[in-house]
């Protein structure tokens, strides 16, 4: 509530502590929740990065595990293949950050 007073709905920052709380939500193997807040994330920060930015890829890989925990094996592939792409286009092939 913090962030989102001091820096609005839409910042980035905002995105960055919606990201921390679906991780412990997920964590808690809340994923309805976790999907949610993920989702959320991943629009503040498209619309204020684009669409190829690399912490949109981070965002599309944090939603593609809830939904791999969650057992929607073609969604979090299609998630997590879309960050990848943005990587690659990013780092090049061979690079650490496209591996991990």
């Amino acid at each position: 509530r913090i962030d989102r007073k001091h820096y609005g709905q839409d910042h980035v920052e905002v995105a960055l502590t919606l990201n921390n709380l679906a991780n412990v939500l997920e964590d808690k193997a809340d994923y309805a929740k976790a999907k949610v807040i993920h989702t959320r994330a991943l629009h503040i920060v498209q619309k204020h990065y684009g669409q190829d930015h690399i912490k949109v890829a981070h965002s599309l890989h944090n939603l593609g595990n809830v939904h791999l925990r969650k057992g929607e094996y073609a969604q979090a592939k299609a998630l997590c293949e879309r960050a990848l792409r943005i990587l690659q286009k990013h780092y090049g092939q061979d690079h650490i950050q496209v591996a991990t």
